[in-house]
This record gives C-alpha cells, sequence and structure tokens, in this order.
C-alpha cells in the first residue's frame, strides 16, 4: 500500500465498500448452476457500539449505514473479515481450500443472497437476517475447473455486522475451522492498484494428472503421468491468524493446519491461512471496492497467472508469461477485459501453448531419430 494507506481507519475503508457496493451494477454470469458465498465483516475493539437505525427500504437503509459508519465512536473499530477452511472430504474439489461460508443453490432458495444466507446458517451458525445487513454483490465469479471447463458460477454477498456482540459460531461437519482476519492484515499483503505484487506472495503446487484423472490414481500409468505432467503452481496470499479469533471444529481428527487435498496441497500452517484461487479474487475485488478510486478504473484479481512445475514445460511457462505480459501491465491485475475471467484466460491460452510445445517436441524428436539412425 502506499505510504499511510494503512493508517487510515477501517470504518472508512467500509464506508467506501458500502458506497462503492450500492452504486456499481454487479457482473452477473448466466449459469444453469449456481452457488452463492457470505463475506461477513464486522467492526470490533470499539468503546462502545452505536445503534443501528432501522430500515425497510434501499433509501432508508443507505441512511441508515451512512448515520451507522459516521458514528465517531467507531474511528478507533478494527474491521475482520469471516474466512473458513473446508472440511476434508474425498469428492469435494475444494476440499481443505480457505474461502467463505456459501454452497449450492436449492429449489428452497428465492435467490443467490438467500443461499448465502441459508449456506452460512447451516455451516457456521450465523443467522445474517439479524444484526447484519446486505451492503451489496460483488461480480459473479466462475468456477472453472482443469479438465472439466466451467462448473458453476459463485455469486459472491458481502455483509457488515451492526450488533456489538458477535454470536457464537458453531462450525459444522462441513467445516474444519473459521476465522476472522483483520483487514488490516490483507491491506498489508495486498499493493495499491497501481503497484506491481508484493512479494509477500508465495506458490502452491497441485497435481496436474490428480485434477485431470481424480478416480485413475491407483493406475500404473498414473504415476508416469504424474511426472510428465509435474504440478500447477498457484499463487497464495498467506493471511496470519489467532486461536483468540478462530473456532476449529473439535469433532474432525485433523486439525487446521493438516487439512490437505487428495494430492497433498497445504492451505495452511499454524499460523497463516492460504488465500488462492475464486476466494482471492473475490478478496482483491473487495480491497478494489474499499479504495478511493473508482471502482471501473481498477482490473482486479491479484497474482500472476499459475506455472508449470516441470522442467519439460518451459516453453509452455515462457509463451503464457509472454501473452501474460502483453496483457497485464504494471497498473492492471487482469488481463484480457474487466469481465474475463482470470483462471479461464489463463487454461485458453495453456490450450493454444501446450499442444505447440507438444508439437515442437515431437518434430525435434524425430528430427534426432532420423538424425541417429543416419549415422
Amino acid at each position: 500500500m502506499e505510504s499511510g494507506a494503512t493508517d487510515i481507519a477501517h470504518v472508512e475503508y467500509v464506508a467506501q465498500l458500502a458506497r462503492h457496493l450500492a452504486s456499481v451494477p454487479h457482473v452477473h454470469i448466466p449459469h444453469p448452476r449456481r452457488s452463492a458465498i457470505a463475506i461477513v465483516i464486522r467492526l470490533i475493539n470499539s468503546a462502545t457500539y452505536p445503534p443501528y437505525p432501522p430500515s425497510q427500504t434501499p433509501e432508508a437503509t443507505t441512511q441508515s449505514l451512512h448515520e451507522f459508519l459516521s458514528n465517531s465512536v467507531l474511528a478507533s473499530a478494527r474491521a475482520q473479515i469471516l474466512f473458513i477452511q473446508r472440511a476434508q472430504h474425498d469428492r469435494d474439489p475444494w476440499s481443505g481450500n480457505i474461502g467463505f461460508p456459501g454452497g449450492k443453490h436449492e429449489l428452497c432458495d428465492e435467490s443467490d443472497q438467500a443461499t448465502a444466507e441459508r449456506e452460512t446458517r447451516e455451516e457456521l451458525g450465523l443467522d445474517l437476517r439479524e444484526g447484519y445487513v446486505h451492503l451489496g454483490q460483488l461480480n459473479d465469479v466462475a468456477v472453472y475447473l482443469l479438465g472439466q471447463g466451467t462448473r458453476m458460477a459463485v455469486s459472491p454477498h458481502v455483509y457488515l455486522q451492526t450488533q456489538k456482540q458477535t454470536p457464537e459460531l458453531r462450525v459444522s461437519d462441513e467445516v474444519a475451522s473459521a476465522h476472522w482476519i483483520d483487514f488490516g492484515c490483507v491491506l498489508d499483503r495486498m499493493d495499491h492498484p497501481v503497484r506491481q505484487f508484493t512479494a509477500k506472495y508465495r506458490s502452491i503446487g497441485a497435481c496436474i494428472a490428480a485434477r485431470l484423472f481424480p478416480k485413475q490414481m491407483h493406475r500404473w500409468w498414473f504415476r508416469l503421468l504424474s511426472v510428465c505432467l509435474g504440478k500447477l503452481h498457484y499463487t497464495v496470499l498467506p493471511l496470519p491468524y489467532t486461536s483468540e479469533y478462530s473456532v476449529t471444529n473439535n469433532v474432525l481428527e485433523a486439525g487446521t493446519n493438516s487439512v490437505r487435498v487428495s494430492d497433498h496441497v497445504l492451505f495452511a500452517s499454524d499460523t497463516e491461512l492460504y488465500l488462492w484461487g475464486i476466494s482471492l479474487c473475490m478478496v482483491s475485488e473487495l480491497v478494489d471496492m474499499s479504495l478511493p478510486v473508482a471502482p471501473q478504473n481498477v482490473w482486479s484479481v491479484a497474482s500472476p497467472w499459475p506455472q508449470l512445475g516441470s522442467w519439460l514445460w518451459t516453453d509452455v511457462n515462457w509463451m503464457t508469461n509472454s501473452v501474460h505480459r502483453l496483457t497485464w501491465t504494471t497498473h492492471r491485475r487482469k488481463p484480457w477485459t474487466s469481465q474475463s475471467d482470470f483462471f479461464i484466460s489463463y487454461f485458453r491460452t495453456l490450450s493454444i501453448a501446450f499442444p505447440v510445445s507438444c508439437a515442437a517436441k515431437l518434430a525435434l524428436a524425430i528430427y534426432v531419430g532420423r538424425f541417429l539412425f543416419k549415422i
């Protein structure tokens, strides 16, 4: 962040977020399969807590929010964002991932917002209909899985706690742990939109063969394929957490720092959560909407494109990185257009670069074979 940016009162960021969510239309992705998540924000460490005026209409809600966030008693309050780590399930492609409470749309849900609220009640025992106000909706995010295409669209909904005491979180079997992360830690580890990314990002590797053939890992050819393809390394944003603001599911055998997916990816340590994928995309947009910058001039989605880990595919990384450099300048965090998905853009480029690399290697092998045969 720019010098002094983190010194700004957290309530000012929240107020800016509320204004942008109320004035900027979100991007809707039409897809038959939909999910919704809840990004819950609270303000803590305030000596007193102002009452939130009741409201029945959108106009009244805007006025109530303005009065609530303008109260001087919140000037010293710290904002926190609620994250969860999903429990380990062999059939869940997001097993162990860091994200937000939420889930799939059901027939009983009247809207995406209703889905987010129902799933939050089921997973954490937190009722967002009481003591919380719906600030608005971020852009829909397309869920793209390697080898499976676009699986669904996710609708992120943002809520602000308007009551001083947070109800006790009761994590379900779907959740390994829940964590309130200080908003200042997020700001500190994400640069201003007009700067390059901070070195505090890290990477995690996911086995490509396991993602392509999750049910074939016992086959004899799977190990050979795993060695040839290697891992796809994604950028993660480490976020520190403390036990004081965390709730762990004691029923589960695995703790927060030991939940892994089938290809042995660790999504948390004893002190940090590793945020990546679409959850990192959502947090990036949330930060952009909280800054005193016109959202239409900000290109969301943090981190460079993923990288293939095997030395065999160095040329593929060179091709994808070349495309990325042409479309992702030091002033933009998202390639292509503002409505194009970050990972879909990468895999589209990869679908061209990878066959070109294979064809070049095959041509080289044939040439070398003919040369040796002549000798």
